[in-house]
């Protein structure tokens, strides 16, 4: 007579493959983020841009992974209600969210700016010339597209100037 395994074994599918359960997921965490964190926050939800965002990622980090960024996006929001902007996706897909963006119509990237985009990603920073001789356009028009970037919400200068460089958004602590 074979051995009685003493163990259930449950077959859970990745979060990828349950999409539906990501909306279900994020109120929960936005529960806890209002009630039992001690934060103090009133958060109303997360817009349909957002979560459309949300549904729309592989999540390979699965729940821990969407938990981290939906709370973060939580503590970082700029209003009572979680925007694309307040997401920040883990670092090595971090250059997925302008395009997300942009897929939803939220943003709309140049050519410049979707250049901008790849360099920032390849070498972690893009500087106003670099851009300008890659695009074979001036300095001031590099800038332009630069700034674009930064009022979405996509990177953030460092330094001022000439000196100036733009880096991607990247989750903080």
């Amino acid at each position: 007579m074979p051995a009685r395994s003493r163990f259930l074994v449950l077959d859970v599918p990745p979060l990828r493959a349950r999409r539906d359960d990501v909306a279900l997921l994020v109120e929960h965490f936005r529960g806890e983020v209002n009630e039992g964190d001690g934060l103090g926050l009133d958060i109303k939800g997360v817009t349909r841009d957002a979560m459309a965002i949300l549904e729309g990622d592989d999540w390979h980090g699965n729940v821990r992974e969407l938990e981290a960024v939906v709370k973060r996006a939580m503590v970082r929001r700029r209003a009572r209600w979680v925007t694309p902007g307040d997401l920040v996706l883990p670092r090595l897909r971090r250059d997925r969210l302008p395009a997300a963006m942009q897929a939803l119509g939220i943003i709309r990237l140049t050519p410049v700016q979707e250049q901008a985009l790849r360099l920032a990603a390849s070498r972690g920073e893009v500087r106003r010339g670099d851009l300008a001789a890659r695009c074979g356009i001036s300095p001031e028009a590099a800038r332009r597209a630069l700034l674009g970037l930064e009022r979405a919400g996509v990177v953030r200068r460092v330094g001022r100037g000439r000196a100036a460089r733009y880096v991607l958004v990247s989750p903080g602590p």
